[in-house]
């Protein structure tokens, strides 16, 4: 069945070169994802490119804010947004276009565009997707993933809420079942991706 992918994973300041590096692809070569076909890099592009580098444009927002930060603050969000390889790839390029647009209204209005200083899609992976990052800014400028993100309840209802505005436009896509009630845990993307290509290579020995 087909499905709309939403992930967030929190990041500390000290990522932001790291996140930036592979979101922008400044390095000439990505040993560890096999994935990426650097020949197709060319064909990425963005919905939001940053101005300045990603460590700069998380400082700015939070200096523009005057909000307090604490020394293990999360400063800002790297939001994953997909759909299954099916899904997407049945897509022309320029509907695809359309749904990442799609996806990225949601986040933007929800965290406010202002606070989202990068959305880029990767065409150059198995399946496009679309990486977003945000500084989670309350309306009130204080700087809190907590209350941005919220906790277990709040993220289904992120999904909820998330499905529902794709659903809208995509008809066919389906629901998944929320983390509560079948009590997976989330793997961040990079470990999935490590562990899709083990079992890959294992499955063709």
């Amino acid at each position: 069945m087909p499905y709309a992918i939403l992930r967030f994973e929190k990041r500390k300041g000290g990522t932001t070169t790291a996140i930036e590096k592979h979101h922008e692809r400044e390095k000439r070569a990505y040993k560890s994802n096999e994935d990426i076909d650097m020949k197709r890099s060319a064909q990425n592009y963005h919905i939001k490119e940053p101005q300045n580098k990603y460590y700069y444009e998380v400082q700015s927002k939070i200096e523009a804010a005057k909000c307090k930060v604490r020394r293990d603050s999360i400063k800002f969000i790297d939001t994953f947004i997909g759909g299954t390889h099916e899904f997407v790839m049945g897509l022309s390029q320029k509907e695809q276009r359309e749904y990442f647009q799609h996806a990225y209204n949601f986040i933007s209005e929800r965290v406010g565009e202002k606070n989202v200083f990068s959305a880029v899609i990767h065409m150059d992976e198995t399946t496009p997707h679309l990486h977003l990052c945000f500084v989670p800014l309350t309306a009130d400028n204080r700087l809190s993933a907590k209350e941005v993100l919220g906790n277990r309840e709040k993220m289904v209802k992120w999904q909820d809420d998330f499905y529902s505005h794709m659903v809208e436009r995509y008809p066919t896509l389906e629901r998944g079942e929320p983390a509560m009630e079948t009590k997976r845990k989330h793997i961040p993307v990079r470990l999935y991706k490590q562990a899709k290509n083990v079992l890959m290579n294992e499955w063709t020995k």
